[in-house]
């Protein structure tokens, strides 16, 4: 798809005269999705493990099994959810 059609497609869905009103319109929505939705994931992280992620920070290298390789790499994902989700907060903090 050619930069043309999509300036037009998204004139057309945001019933904007040019593709700045439209961006201006449809990225900080996107960026709410994406905050809505990181926020889900790291609900179930907080559920599963009954503390947010700097507890579980804290907590991990005190656990009775020790830092195995499934709680590394929940430790990992979680924490790269919870820093992409302060950098979008502060992205939408900073557009509006």
């Amino acid at each position: 798809m050619q930069f043309a059609e999509i300036s037009k497609q998204l004139q057309t869905l945001t019933k904007q005269t040019n593709i700045e009103q439209s961006l201006q319109i449809l990225l900080p929505e996107y960026l709410k999705l994406r905050i809505f939705f990181l926020k889900s994931q790291i609900a179930q992280y907080e559920l599963k493990w009954g503390m947010n992620y700097e507890e579980f920070e804290k907590e991990s290298v005190n656990m009775p099994d020790g830092f195995t390789e499934g709680i590394e790499k929940e430790y990992y994902e979680w924490g790269e959810k919870t820093a992409l989700l302060q950098l979008l907060q502060q992205y939408l903090k900073e557009w509006n």
